[in-house]
């Protein structure tokens, strides 16, 4: 199956919010993540709340023959008073705050609907959203047990930053990982 990569500004994004929002739901369903309507519900709020983010960057996979959005992924500039880097800045310590948090891209979702994962789109969506970016470095979160995620992401340079970390009211552990965009800009991969 065939996808385009698309911008899409935080308008778009807003307008295009219920199709975002129902791949997040469907991407997520399943094991290990087994997030139910509840957590897609969650997952809406908090896109209206990103859009505002400085730097906000988001992409969308359509489907080339349908135009459907089958997939997406965001990201905005991470900054002190937002939760996510304040408790991730705890968990580094000062040194690996300075070195990840000072000047990060935040790389926050990315999902393709259950049907379009396995075929590149993912590596696509990852690619064209870092390209852009002007911050040196990029971080995120992710399930600390193998995935189809933490594949792409360890494929494409990530580090670990911070194992077996535990977000308040979670069980599952989580790895912080962070990826030096300085000497990638020109890899192609990223589009440079």
């Amino acid at each position: 199956m065939s996808v385009l990569i698309q911008p899409c500004s935080a308008a778009e994004t807003l307008a295009a919010r219920d199709s975002i929002c129902a791949v997040y739901g469907a991407a997520f369903a399943a094991p290990p993540y087994v997030r139910g309507p509840a957590s897609a519900a969650a997952f809406a709020d908090t896109l209206m709340r990103h859009v505002g983010r400085p730097a906000f960057r988001c992409l969308v996979a359509r489907d080339a023959g349908r135009g459907e959005i089958v997939g997406f992924s965001y990201g905005y500039r991470s900054a002190p008073g937002q939760w996510w880097h304040d408790v991730v800045a705890r968990a580094l310590g000062s040194a690996g705050s300075r070195r990840w948090l000072a000047d990060a891209f935040e790389l926050v979702e990315l999902a393709l609907l259950p049907a379009y994962q396995g075929q590149g789109s993912g590596g696509q969506l990852h690619d064209a959203l870092l390209a852009a970016v002007a911050q040196p470095v990029a971080v995120l979160s992710t399930r600390q047990e193998e995935t189809a995620a933490l594949a792409l992401y360890r494929n494409r340079g990530w580090i670990d930053l911070r194992r077996d970390f535990h977000f308040s009211g979670g069980s599952a552990p989580w790895l912080i990982l962070g990826l030096d965009l300085t000497g990638t800009r020109s890899h192609p991969l990223l589009g440079g």
